[in-house]
């Protein structure tokens, strides 16, 4: 088993990077990610806090050999999350759904106001990549080569995100100057 962790802090507030969050897919950084689809999402009245159920479909570039052997180079993800816009918090976590009983991977990420300086975005993620079954024999190659894939993933992910909070402000900016010059309009 390999575990993965790691944590970066957005230099934009929590409202925002959790907004983007909704919107980083589809992204030309995560062009693997081809589509998500929410199967459930309620909002509890009492609390506030959002429940969402999502799958996401990914398309792994895996060697053509791996395509053959497993039939495709589709593969799915059941994610769940909560936001709570009390506590500012947003948790997920996520499973993958294909070829688990061959690689484990669940993966665990928070976006918290970072507690240095609130008015930024504190992400941290961690991961347990598992190898087991027909894989056993080859296990710790194997999670080596997906502990590498997922940092290479994790960190195209973040310029995802930075990139979608990019697009969100610059859609502020012309709102705000819309509004600034029908105003004085």
């Amino acid at each position: 088993m390999r575990l993965f962790e790691a944590a970066h802090v957005f230099k934009h507030d929590w409202e925002t990077v959790s907004l983007a969050n909704w919107r980083k897919y589809p992204n030309e950084q995560t062009p693997h990610v081809r589509h998500v689809e929410i199967l459930n999402q309620d909002v509890d009245p009492a609390t506030g806090v959002l429940r969402t159920e999502r799958l996401i479909m990914v398309r792994q570039n895996v060697p053509l050999l791996v395509r053959k052997i497993f039939g495709g180079d589709t593969s799915y993800v059941l994610e769940y999350s909560e936001v709570d816009p009390q506590k500012r918090t947003l948790v997920m976590q996520s499973q993958n759904m294909t070829y688990s009983n061959l690689l484990s991977v669940g993966e665990y990420i928070t976006y918290t106001p970072d507690p240095e300086n609130p008015k930024h975005t504190l992400f941290t993620q961690s991961a347990q990549l598992k190898a087991s079954g027909a894989l056993c024999r080859f296990a710790n190659k194997i999670e080596d080569i997906c502990w590498n894939r997922f940092q290479d993933n994790a960190h195209i992910g973040k310029l995802g995100l930075e990139q979608v909070v990019t697009k969100i402000l610059a859609e502020r900016q012309a709102l705000m100057m819309s509004m600034t010059q029908t105003a004085s309009g």
